[in-house]
Order: structure tokens, then C-alpha cells, then sequence
């Protein structure tokens, strides 16, 4: 059986990859098993010419009912590593103290990935704000997560850079009383 083409942001054809879906999932937040499950519901419904915006819904919409953090985590891994915001309802969600975008439609905001420390160090100073605004707990260790999968992920930044990004984000952590990351290769 041939694999299913969908059509990407720019119009391009590929092939729905079950296993990138799932990926991304896991660099959310999501446990192995959420991330499973939703790839497989998705999977499940995914046809010819399906476009990402429509498959990302589905994964957003399954997401924030399985795992509310992991959603929100997807939706903030979308702001830091892919350069987009989302919308409700057609309109732009910003609220000013935090920065938090919503929604279901997606725009790109500026090229895709992270290209500096101070960028992530910018990231990490919203999330403290966060923080003083009353965002909880789970949902910052969440949205570090995915602001440290998308350090490791960026192409944009040299190893030493990374190092100093992921190290940022330790500090981060360590203030919060957490652990640190321990990646495995920066590069």
C-alpha cells in the first residue's frame, strides 16, 4: 500500500509519517504511551491530501484531553522551534503577562528554530514571568522540556552554543529546585 500524501504549510506533497508524529509528541512532554496512542488515532484518520493544520488539530485536540501540559507544551514547541503562533477561531490569542498563544489555526511568525542563547535566555525569562503570573508548576516544566528539545533539535546553533543554552536552562531548573538535563550529544 502506498503512504498517504499530505500537504504541508507550503504546499508541498509527503508522505504522512506516523513515526515524526509521534516524535514530536514525545519532544512535547507527552509519555510514550499518550504519544502511542495519539499517532495511532491519528494515523487512523489521516487521507490523501490532508493538510498539517488539519493534522495538527487532530493531535492538539487529542492531546489536550489526554495530557493538558503536553498540549500546551506542543503548542509552546511550535512558538520556540518553529517560528509560529496559533489562533482561535480565525483571531490571535496574545495575553501580554506570559505570552501565551492558544488556539487552532497556525501562522509563521519568523524562521523556523532557535539561532542563539540569548534567545532561549529571552524564552526563560518569560517563563519566570509566567511563573510570577500564577502559570503553574507543570506547566513550566513542561514548556522547558520542549524549549530544550528544540535547543537540541536547531540547527541554527553551534555545539558550544547549545551547551550554554542547555546549561541556561539547567540554571533555570535548579532554581526551581528540579534536575537537570543530561543530554546525551549536543551537536
Amino acid at each position: 500500500m502506498a503512504p498517504t500524501k499530505i500537504v504541508k504549510r507550503n504546499g508541498k506533497l509527503e508522505d504522512f509519517d506516523v513515526e515524526k508524529l509521534k516524535k514530536a509528541l514525545l519532544r512535547a512532554g507527552a509519555s510514550e504511551e499518550v504519544a502511542s496512542d495519539i499517532a495511532r488515532y491519528v494515523a487512523a484518520r489521516v487521507h490523501e491530501g490532508m493538510t498539517t493544520d488539519e493534522i495538527r488539530r487532530l493531535v492538539v485536540t487529542k492531546l489536550a484531553a489526554e495530557d493538558p501540559a503536553a498540549a500546551e507544551a506542543f503548542r509552546f514547541y511550535d512558538r520556540v522551534a518553529k517560528g509560529r503562533i496559533t489562533f482561535e477561531d480565525g483571531k490571535m490569542v496574545v495575553v501580554e503577562k506570559g505570552r501565551l498563544y492558544l488556539g487552532r489555526e497556525v501562522r509563521d511568525i519568523g524562521p523556523k528554530g532557535l539561532s542563539s542563547v540569548e534567545e532561549v535566555e529571552g524564552i526563560l525569562e518569560e517563563l519566570e514571568e509566567d511563573l510570577r503570573y500564577g502559570v503553574p508548576r507543570r506547566t513550566i516544566n513542561a514548556r522547558l522540556y520542549a524549549l530544550y528539545m528544540a535547543v537540541l533539535k536547531t540547527g541554527k546553533m553551534n555545539a558550544s552554543d547549545k551547551k550554554r543554552a542547555v546549561e541556561a536552562i539547567n540554571n533555570f531548573r535548579a532554581r526551581l529546585g528540579w534536575k537537570p538535563y543530561t543530554p546525551r550529544k549536543l551537536g
